[in-house]
Formats: structure tokens, sequence, C-alpha cells
């Protein structure tokens, strides 16, 4: 039996990766139907990646060690012709660890597969997710040190995430620049249909008819991500757990909650001063990305940065505090509803009565 031919989905972040994951997720089934193998659950990838690039933190209690090794082995006993793998983390991957992944999946061939946004969205979305995984850096912090002469921690931490160019030469070199496909996101407000079909030509499934998705909506406004930053200070002030962090304030706070309450600031941007920057690293980053190579699927021109409209930008740190307050009563008082659900359904799981559901009215003076 020969090995399956792999194709490797490894992001960059932001690019529609979770969009992407979802879509192949739901549709596993179809795709085994076709041959084609997607490793669930999503959860039991992410730790092999990690594993293979010795990545700290994540959700997980107990060790990965062994889980990369896992996943090769389940590849390699596959019994149809291809296999997907998706996980936005292995474009964090060094030039050793290509190689070493590369090496653990032959005899599969391997290709590659890298989603690229213009940087003029990209930017202000990094610091987002930063925030949404803990960190505390305001955004002026952020955009000073990414666009830093010198070299710095932030500048390093986001680079390693969105250097297209580098990220796709970095693959080329090992696989080959035939076998690295990027592509590019469309612009916002495009059809939404528009993302995955450049993604289904590019790792080979446009043939494969899949059950659409719409994009879920978990992104942040201005106020929620000026509010989780604070939190995020608390949280390292008071040293919560990485795995406590995860589920109780990523996961349920970040990603369930506080994306449903209503925003006055939903977009963020770029400030005028940094325009310019914007202009000239995303020039850079386009003639690397052309002198890679590699092959393209959807149009270089949605790589051009869309910046906010000058006079137009708002810092997030410098929101009123009556706003972050306000937002966060609503936060609070949905996590309160939220705690309730989750305790009934504990005691209805256990048999035990059901609460009753009705409008819940402040009590008098004499009830309380």
């Amino acid at each position: 039996m020969s090995a399956p031919a792999i194709c490797l989905h490894i992001g960059a972040m932001k690019t529609g990766t979770t969009y992407v994951q979802r879509m192949l997720g739901s549709n596993q089934d179809v795709l085994a139907e076709h041959g084609i193998a997607y490793p669930m659950p999503w959860s039991d990838q992410v730790e092999a990646v990690r594993d293979i690039l010795k990545m700290k933190g994540g959700s997980h209690l107990g060790s990965i060690e062994g889980r990369w090794k896992l996943m090769v082995d389940r590849l390699h006993t596959w019994e149809g012709p291809r296999a997907v793998l998706s996980v936005e983390f292995i474009s964090f991957a060094d030039p050793d660890q290509v190689r070493t992944m590369v090496d653990d999946l032959a005899p599969s061939q391997v290709s590659v597969v890298l989603g690229a946004r213009d940087l003029g969205r990209v930017l202000p979305a990094q610091w987002q997710t930063a925030v949404r995984n803990g960190r505390r850096t305001t955004y002026r912090e952020y955009l000073k040190g990414v666009t830093a002469k010198r070299a710095t921690g932030v500048k390093r931490h986001f680079w390693k995430r969105q250097d297209i160019g580098s990220i796709a030469a970095r693959w080329a070199a090992v696989v080959g620049k035939e076998n690295v496909i990027v592509v590019t996101v469309p612009p916002s407000r495009s059809d939404p249909g528009l993302l995955w079909q450049r993604f289904a030509k590019a790792m080979e499934l446009d043939f494969v008819s899949l059950s659409e998705r719409t994009p879920s909506n978990e992104s942040l406004g201005l106020t929620g991500t000026e509010l989780l930053r604070r939190i995020n200070v608390q949280a390292d002030a008071t040293e919560m757990s990485t795995w406590s962090y995860q589920h109780g304030i990523n996961r349920a706070l970040s990603h369930q909650l506080l994306p449903d309450l209503p925003d006055a600031h939903t977009g963020l941007g770029v400030p005028d001063e940094y325009h310019d920057w914007v202009r000239s690293e995303s020039a850079r980053v386009l003639d690397e990305l052309e002198a890679s190579g590699v092959n393209i699927v959807g149009d270089m021109a949605d790589l051009e940065p869309r910046l906010t409209p000058r006079g137009s930008f708002v810092w997030p740190e410098d929101l009123p505090d009556a706003e972050l307050l306000e937002f966060a009563v609503a936060a609070l008082t949905a996590a309160g509803g939220r705690f309730a659900e989750l305790k009934r359904e504990g005691m209805e799981s256990r048999g035990g009565k059901k609460g009753r559901k009705g409008k819940r009215t402040t009590p008098r003076a004499d009830e309380s």
C-alpha cells in the first residue's frame, strides 16, 4: 500500500484558518468518501504540531510527547490516496523543523498551502489575537514594537506569523516551489464563499461538493479587546494558570460571550502615522513572495493594504472608562446567565429538577 499524498495547510494566522478548518471538519465524512482523510478531532492535530515544534502552553493538561508520531502513523495508515492536515502553528516552523516534519511524513508527497492577507488588516488583527491569548501589550506599544528598527520581542512575534514571503520560501526550499501554494484572502465584504473556493482549489478539493459554512463571527471590537487586555493584566497579577486562562477567559469569555455584545467601536485599523510603514512593508512582502516562485491562487492585488481613512482612527487604550465599565457590566451579566444555564444543564443531566424559565424581575426590598 502506497502512502497517501499529504497537504499541509499551515496558516498563516488571521487568514481564515478557522473557517477552513470548520469546513473540513464538518465535512469529514464526505471527504472520506472521496478517499481524503482529515484527522479528527482537530485538537489532536494541534497537539501533534505543538509536540513537533516543542511549543509550550496550550489548553491540555497532560503531556503531549509522542502526539506527532501518533498523527504521522495515523496518516500513513490511511488507505485513501490523500490526507489534509490544517494547523496554523505549522507556519512557525524554522528551517530545521520544516525538514524534520517533511522527513517524518516521507514517503508521502507533501504539498503546502499558505494563506496571505493584506498588512493593513492583518496588523491590527494580529494584535487582537495576541490579546485574546493573554498578552497585556497596548496597541500603541504593539505598533511601536513591530515598526521599531531594532529587534524587539513584539517585532519577532509579529513577523514570525506574518512574513509570508519568508515562510513560503522556507517550505519551498524543502518541498519544492511547485508544491507551495499561497492563497490570497479576498477584501472585506467579499462573497464569503470566495475564500473557500480559493482554498479548495489550492488543496485540490474543488472537485468535492462540501456543505458551505458561513464564517463564524467571533471577532471583537475595540471596547471588547481593550476590556480583555485589562483582564489579562489582572489574570497575570493573580497568577492565573494557563489552563484556567485558556478555558475560562480565552474560550468562554473571548470567543463565546464578548463577541455577542454590542460594541460601539467595531473596527480597528492602522493610525495615520503608520500608513507609510505599512505600504513599504507590504511592497517588500509582495516582492519576496513573487521572487519565491511559488504558486498563487487568488489576486495579488488583494494584498495591497487597506488602510483606515485619515483622521478616523481611535486608540483602544484611550476609550473612556465609562464605556469600558458599561461593556464590562454587560459582560458580567451575560457570564452570570451562562453560568446559570450550565448549572441547569448539570442538574438535568443528574436527574434534578428543572429550573423555571421566565423574566427576571428585581425583588422588592422586603423580598430581598
